[in-house]
């Protein structure tokens, strides 16, 4: 199996409620081959009618995060460990996370990153099985089989706040900064 083929099969999924709302499926994007892997928690509407992720104002935000802390050689592969559409401001249920990590998983061991960014707290906790702040996960470095996790703020936290004005932006760049001493 490759990445095409198990997107096929995440693309028909329907282990939870969530495929009813779904308009395209969002798997990823990015290099097959990249060092640093980089996870949100779910796609929100304009992701489930491109199908493709982070391509709303929380996008646009993780662009610019990406543009200020890599060259144009650190390639990333983006995705989220739910693969379907949830409404914002949905409470996210466990069922949903526990149904698409299966493919999360799969999706890191073809892609072999040495680097995982974690896009907010409940990436953050839902990998880590904990239920820190992210004041508190922020700021430290963590494995998750075999290779590092770096939980920083969400780029959806930064849009509510200001976006690139946001007084954590320049943290979360730094913290990407931080993931090319692992690569």
């Amino acid at each position: 199996m490759d990445l095409k083929e198990l997107e096929t099969i995440a693309a028909k999924c329907n282990l939870c409620d969530l495929y009813k709302g779904r308009i395209k499926p969002v798997f990823a994007k990015g290099d097959d081959n990249a060092d640093i892997l980089i996870c949100g928690m779910c796609p929100g509407h304009e992701e489930n009618i491109q199908g493709v992720p982070f391509v709303g104002s929380a996008g646009k935000i993780l662009d610019e995060i990406l543009f200020r802390s890599f060259s144009i050689k650190n390639k990333v592969y983006i995705t989220n460990i739910v693969k379907c559409y949830v409404k914002a401001g949905t409470k996210l249920e466990s069922g949903w996370m526990n149904s698409c990590i299966p493919y999360f998983i799969v999706q890191i061991t073809m892609v072999k990153p040495k680097v995982i960014i974690a896009l907010g707290r409940d990436v953050s906790n839902f990998l880590l099985n904990n239920n820190d702040d992210m004041g508190t996960l922020r700021g430290s470095i963590h494995n998750y089989m075999n290779m590092k996790l770096i939980p920083t703020y969400h780029p959806s936290f930064l849009a509510r706040g200001g976006g690139i004005k946001h007084k954590h932006f320049h943290t979360v760049v730094n913290d990407f900064k931080q993931s090319l001493q692992y690569i």
